[in-house]
């Protein structure tokens, strides 16, 4: 399922969030969005989502502006975790999770086995079966994150947005859940605040005051002169014990 954006300009309350946004994610590609602190990742996130209307431009799914789709069409296609999500107290884990099948039901079409057996797996993948008749509120909040995971992957989406999804999450569940990601074969959009995390993305978007101000492969985007400019760090490139490629940080000078 692809997605795509073209000329996309927000504004909230009066404030100009994202300016002439065009990108274009492909089908099964995962797409990483980084960028300093307030450079407009969370409003883009959204904006795919379609929570947010833009000021210009548009959202595409797969051609179609996301705009004239149904709102049940979208949550059926497009599933979004963001970074404060929250869950009513009294619900139990499996109770939050199976929430995420709510696109699917309908008078004709109530709950079944097969929707059983969708948050059956979705608990699997973020390792909270153990924990799936415990109150919401009792939960830490790292465990919350996974609840909300679970929930999106319990939606069966086509296209699955993550807005720094390893917050409150400790080093091992960060790793698994990052893993998670790149075993699935539908189209994903994670925003990132841990640029050698980004690293394992197909491509990086960088974002810096609204902008799109590069996309491409993770090598030609974190560039020594990128970090500087954006990010105010200098790095140093070498390659971890596993062979896979790792950025050291300094202070810019």
């Amino acid at each position: 399922m692809s997605l795509s954006v073209h000329a996309l300009s927000v504004r909230v309350h009066r404030a100009q969030l994202l300016h002439d946004i065009t990108l274009e994610v492909a089908p099964g590609e995962c797409l990483g969005l980084i960028g300093p602190n307030g450079s407009g990742k969370s409003t883009l996130m959204r904006s795919l989502a379609g929570l947010l209307r833009p000021r210009a431009g548009e959202v595409r799914l797969q051609g179609q502006p996301l705009a004239r789709l149904s709102a049940r069409t979208r949550a059926q296609r497009i599933a979004l975790v963001e970074q404060q999500a929250d869950t009513t107290d009294r619900l139990r884990v499996r109770e939050a999770v199976e929430l995420g099948r709510t696109p699917y039901l309908s008078p004709l079409r109530g709950w079944s086995p097969q929707d059983d057996a969708r948050v059956d797996r979705a608990l699997a993948a973020v390792e909270m079966t153990a924990l799936a008749d415990r109150l919401w509120h009792t939960l830490s909040g790292g465990e919350q994150q996974r609840v909300h995971i679970a929930r999106a992957l319990a939606q069966d989406p086509e296209v699955l947005l993550l807005d720094e999804p390893t917050n409150h999450l400790d080093i091992r569940h960060q790793l698994a859940l990052l893993a998670l990601v790149r075993e699935l074969r539908i189209t994903r959009v994670i925003a990132l605040h841990d640029l050698n995390q980004a690293l394992g993305c197909d491509r990086l978007a960088l974002l810096d005051g609204g902008r799109l101000r590069a996309i491409g492969r993770p090598e030609e985007v974190l560039t020594e002169a990128a970090l500087r400019r954006h990010f105010g760090v200098g790095a140093i490139r070498t390659t971890d014990p596993s062979g896979q490629p790792a950025l050291h940080f300094t202070h810019a000078l």
